[in-house]
């Protein structure tokens, strides 16, 4: 009987073993990443005590900005005016690219968060 309680555990962890092999993790991806794939130049900004650390950023165009929450809440990253930026939800740990590639002023909001702003320039 022993022998095949052995026998009856080893192929469950075989089992286990190959299904394992079947999972993937999921991790947000950008709405609208850099064409070619390459991060290239970037910059970052943390979501951190619900604020956007750097608040104000100066970045040259082409230039990709990632964000990343290390708040526990849920943000989102929204345009002020237009849809250049538009994250969906971002939970804790996640990030949003956004490549920049026309000059000009950008402001944003976290829609959830509307006291939570920041400033993008492209030069």
């Amino acid at each position: 009987m022993n022998a095949m309680k052995y026998m009856l555990v080893i192929g469950f962890l075989i089992v286990l073993v190959a299904i394992s092999g079947c999972t993937t993790q999921t991790q947000q991806t950008p709405a609208q990443p850099n064409p070619s794939g390459d991060m290239g130049v970037k910059k970052d900004v943390a979501i951190s005590g619900f604020a956007f650390n750097p608040a104000t950023v100066t970045i040259s165009k082409g230039t990709s900005v990632v964000w990343t929450n290390d708040d526990s809440a849920t943000h989102t990253i929204v345009s002020d005016s237009g849809s250049e930026i538009g994250s969906g939800s971002i939970s804790q740990g996640e990030t949003y690219v956004h490549t920049f590639d026309t000059a000009g002023t950008y402001n944003y909001h976290c829609g959830i968060h509307p006291s939570m702003k920041g400033t993008i320039i492209v030069e």
